[in-house]
């Protein structure tokens, strides 16, 4: 077995395996979005000098995977199937050459400083020379593309984050499911907790009120009530409100400023979230990811609407 590394990617191989290990500073439901989005996939998931192409990409065993590279004289065809899909864990693929089959697969793991990625490529005979170099390259567009697009933007001093998720539904139906109390209380918890929004008043000047109640043993000392103000309602492109907790805690005093914006984009709607001014308590990275939780509770809400 070789091992070295290439930038901040850890390589090993053997005759006829290669595997490369590398964290991104983002969630694992982002990152994992990063592999799964067309869109996104275009964008990283191609050797430096070529443009790629997604044909398909059914996310399902059997599913068809079909993606092309062009360099404008060359062009590469991976093609193949989905052989094991879990959802933000692990992606298995298969495509079938002369040779035998290839088979890369994903591992996605929570670690300290984000999400550790393990990818691992069997071939049918021995490992390509520069298909390591391929690889690492492939991945340093992917930690570009997950910084440039605002995933966790935070700085250490700046007590903020911002997150973006694309949602399949129109800006007006998102917009409405921030602003009505039943939607709200649907959505907005994050993975062990139920709401009740005691109070909410959709208009500039309007206030709003809400507790978070954990379900399990285990966050029974993470619930909270907390409120705000509308500053700024402009239907299906924008809210802006303020946020506090209700508590004496004085690391968790603090008025916080969330901005939402809704940008239509060609497979639905493009929500991001700027949260200012985050407690002391709460690292930005928390907040990231139960904003990134909640968008995802409010796309299965308004998705299947």
């Amino acid at each position: 077995m070789t091992d070295n590394t290439t930038d901040e990617t850890d390589i090993e191989t053997t005759d006829t395996t290669l595997s490369l290990h590398r964290t991104f500073d983002a969630p694992r439901e982002r990152v994992w979005r990063a592999f799964t989005d067309p869109d996104e996939l275009e964008q990283w998931f191609v050797p430096k000098g070529m443009t790629a192409e997604v044909h398909a990409l059914e996310l399902e065993p059997g599913g068809a995977m079909a993606i092309n590279w062009t360099d404008g004289e060359n062009r590469i065809d991976n093609e193949g199937t989905y052989v094991e899909v879990v959802e933000n864990e692990r992606l298995v693929s298969a495509e079938e050459t002369e040779a035998g089959e290839l088979r890369v697969s994903y591992e996605f793991r929570d670690v300290e400083g984000g999400t550790e990625v393990v990818v691992t490529q069997e071939f049918p005979g021995q490992v390509p020379d520069g298909a390591a170099e391929g690889w690492a390259g492939m991945l340093e567009s992917l930690a570009e593309l997950l910084q440039d697009s605002g995933v966790d933007s935070t700085q250490p001093d700046e007590r903020s984050m911002t997150v973006s998720r694309v949602i399949e539904a129109s800006p007006e139906r998102i917009y409405e499911a921030f602003l009505d109390p039943d939607e709200l209380a649907q959505w907005l918890p994050p993975t062990g907790f139920s709401a009740e929004v005691h109070k909410l008043e959709p208009e500039e000047g309007g206030t709003f009120r809400a507790t978070f109640t954990a379900e399990t043993e285990e966050f029974a000392d993470y619930g909270s009530t907390f409120g705000g103000t509308y500053l700024e309602l402009v239907p299906g492109e924008r809210i802006v409100y303020t946020e506090s907790f209700e508590t004496n805690e004085p690391s968790m005093v603090g008025e916080m400023t969330v901005t939402v914006a809704f940008e239509e984009v060609s497979d639905g709607t493009e929500v991001t979230v700027r949260q200012e001014g985050i407690p002391e308590a709460i690292p930005p990275s928390d907040a990231n990811e139960g904003w990134n939780n909640s968008l995802e509770n409010l796309a299965d809400v308004v998705e299947e609407a």
